[in-house]
């Protein structure tokens, strides 16, 4: 298994299980090992003394762990635009619902990153505006995805547009400096 892992808490039924995220892979997958929490807040915990003792710290995990939600609906979407049947299904609309919100979500995240980074100076700044170059690289791929003219899309694309803006901006002060 090449790349990088991370572990995550995710809700399973009515308690929570430590799932294994790789980078830019299809998951997070339950890792059976570690059996069931009675609450997420445990697996969470556990989860985390798990990335600890693989020395990454919560900005990687996060990084990781997004990579890989956004690889698996890379998936989902390959799979909806596959099958005719799907098209105006309310699982297709669902589907593209979690998507326009997750991208939104990284996207802000990535925009926050560039914001911070502008405060700091050495190696977390260069750890931030990677994760937030990966960030904008996603999203463009999101765009490229989808055919349409949804009011989301406008607003990712928009916030996709800001988000560049943040990244040259903050290229021509680090080269300044």
């Amino acid at each position: 298994m090449n790349g990088r892992f991370a572990f995550t808490a995710q809700f399973w039924g009515n308690g929570a299980v430590v799932c294994r995220a790789v980078e830019d892979r299809p998951g997070p997958a339950v890792e059976q090992q570690f059996g069931e929490f009675r609450t997420w807040t445990q697996a969470n915990n556990f989860a985390t003394k798990l990335n600890e003792g693989l020395d990454l710290d919560p900005l990687e995990v996060r990084q990781i762990v997004t990579s890989s939600l956004l690889a698996t609906a890379c998936v989902v979407q390959e799979a909806l635009n596959s099958s005719e049947s799907w098209k105006g299904s309310s699982v297709e609309l669902a589907a593209r619902a979690a998507q326009l919100r997750f991208v939104l979500a990284e996207l802000a995240l990535a925009l926050t990153l560039c914001r911070s980074a502008s405060f700091l100076s050495g190696e977390p700044v260069s750890r931030m505006l990677l994760h937030a170059r990966k960030a904008l690289y996603h999203s463009s791929n999101f765009l490229e995805s989808f055919d349409g003219d949804d009011p989301e899309l406008e607003g990712i694309a928009g916030r996709n547009l800001a988000l560049n803006e943040a990244l040259q901006q903050l290229s021509f002060v680090d080269s300044a400096a």
